[in-house]
């Protein structure tokens, strides 16, 4: 068979014209048999063996990528920033984690140079090959709902604003708006907390009241500018329910958005090709991507610079959909943004899949290999608008040592030296809110404001919706000064009504098969002392 190839290559070729081949090949088992080379006997052996050639696998790197690419070029040769050796890493990393996805289940991936807004790996599904799980689906530009990745958006946009800073104080309590009543992915509620500690536990009612205060139309005008359009049903408009997932994104989008926290506030465009040019908008001030992306890598902490990792080290937020249909996890590291989803793409339920279990292992394993294959990482310095205080809690500002209004004090990065007073929800205002008017007699006790000689004091108590939470020793029964029996005031010892939650208005409680009756899993608040 050797013998015969050089003569024609291309026409011979046992893997494309295997009869050819065969023929030519016996021609000169013959020739040999006539000039007595080889016996009868011997050639007859040789021309009873096949002639067969596996079928060469050609390449295939980055086929979904590929197609898009196809898609958007009429050229005949199209040059990409993929890196092809990063490429075929995270596509063997796909295939070994493929045993570990549910039946239905695809996953996807995208890296991106967050220095140059370069793409530098595309996995748009676990294995292409794979029916089962709709292999052909690229789920790196598919819209999905992306449960509480967007959160890191709203605190950063709240920070500019004015309407937080970092140790603000929460409300990690029950609320209905509406219809719409969210809850937490754990069913409960926790009361007072900072943002840094809800952006970090991923909280749903605390993101809420923020992008409640901010506008989600103008949280949705602020994405879509830099590149991050929000999906909506036909005729609806953008409302609270965005924070939690109530919208359609796709990955890449999400990836380029989350640049801003690496390119000082800039999200950028991603660049397909080399000759794509750099192109940016602006998203927030570089102070508050700084304090976001610290709170993202648990460093929330106003350590001194000296104690401050120079090169920042890997933050992250998941994102889990309505029914555990989708899981995300999105991680900037010094050079990379790294985007991972699993789920099914045909949109059904995945039971127990949510972004810390099933996402957060990939995006680590992802990390671990783009930094073994990085040096001279870049720095995150600390931006002169960035600054530490103290601030003190229920007020959400500085307050003199020994000063009685100031029940905690925290300390935190600041943005621009800005202390904005505690974010109050709409019906928190007068004495409801934080600041309480009262009026003391010359004995200290509380009266009315039009008994005599009563002079008017400020005291700072806590949002009503937070005393379950609190100690007693912090509740209004006892911050309060006690009233006069001779000139009593007109009572405003407000108390938060009792509230069950746990179930719906309307909602139509049925029996599970089998069972004698139906338990609820109730949960009270408030109801007085």
């Amino acid at each position: 068979m050797l013998a015969v190839l050089p003569q024609a290559p291309s026409r011979l070729r046992p893997d494309r014209w295997p009869e050819r081949a065969e023929a030519a090949r016996n021609k000169v088992l013959e020739r040999m048999a006539v000039q007595g080379v080889w016996s009868r006997e011997q050639v007859k052996e040789s021309r009873e063996e096949p002639i067969w050639l596996a079928p060469r696998q050609m390449p295939q790197l980055a086929p979904l990528f590929s197609r898009m690419m196809l898609g958007k070029s009429k050229s005949e040769k199209i040059v990409t920033t993929l890196d092809a050796g990063l490429q075929r890493r995270l596509e063997e990393l796909a295939q070994n984690w493929k045993g570990r996805l549910p039946p239905r289940s695809s996953l996807a991936m995208i890296v991106v140079d967050h220095t140059d807004m370069r793409v530098r790996g595309w996995v748009g599904s676990v294995d292409l090959n794979d029916d089962s799980r709709f292999g052909h689906v690229d789920m790196v530009n598919a819209i999905r709902s992306p449960g509480s990745v967007l959160k890191p958006f709203v605190y950063g946009l709240a920070l500019d604003e004015g309407l937080i800073h970092p140790a603000s104080l929460l409300q990690d309590v029950p609320r209905r708006t509406g219809d719409y009543r969210p809850g937490n992915f754990d069913s409960g509620f926790h009361g007072p907390i900072s943002m840094s500690e809800a952006l970090v536990r991923s909280l749903n009612l605390p993101a809420v009241q923020v992008l409640e205060a901010y506008g989600p139309k103008r949280f949705a005008a602020k994405l879509r500018n830099v590149g991050l359009p929000l999906y909506l049903p036909n005729g609806a408009a953008p409302n609270l329910s965005l924070i939690l997932g109530g919208a359609g994104a796709k990955l890449e989008d999400m990836a380029a958005a989350y640049t801003a926290f690496a390119r000082h506030g800039k999200a950028g465009k991603l660049r397909l090709q080399p000759d794509d040019p750099l192109l940016e908008r602006p998203l927030m001030s570089s102070g508050a991507a700084w304090i976001i992306r610290r709170i993202m890598a648990d460093e929330a902490k106003p350590l001194p610079d000296s104690a401050l990792p120079r090169v920042a080290p890997l933050a992250w937020k998941t994102g889990t959909s309505y029914g555990y249909r989708d899981a995300w996890a999105i991680g900037v590291n010094a050079r990379y943004v790294i985007g991972i989803w699993t789920g099914r793409p045909d949109g059904t339920p995945v039971v127990g899949q949510f972004g810390f279990a099933s996402a957060v292992p990939l995006l680590n394993q992802v990390n671990n290999i783009l930094l073994s294959r990085s040096a001279n990482l870049p720095e995150d310095p600390r931006p002169n608008s960035v600054t530490r205080g103290v601030i003190c809690w229920p007020g959400g500002q500085s307050l003199p040592e020994g000063d009685g209004n100031c029940r905690r004090r925290l300390a935190t990065w600041l943005l621009d030296g800005s202390q904005p007073p505690t974010l109050l929800l709409p019906d928190q205002e007068g004495i409801n809110g934080i600041r309480f008017p009262i009026w003391l007699d010359e004995n200290g006790k509380r009266v009315a404001a039009d008994c005599p000689q009563a002079r008017q004091e400020m005291i700072n108590v806590w949002p009503l919706p937070l005393e379950p939470w609190l100690p007693a020793s912090e509740r209004r029964a006892v911050r309060l000064p006690p009233a006069s029996t001779i000139c009593p005031s007109y009572g405003h010892d407000a108390q938060l009504p009792l509230q069950l939650t746990g179930v719906r208005d309307g909602a139509i409680i049925k029996r599970l098969p089998g069972a004698a009756e139906a338990t609820l899993p109730l949960q009270s608040s408030g109801g007085g002392r």
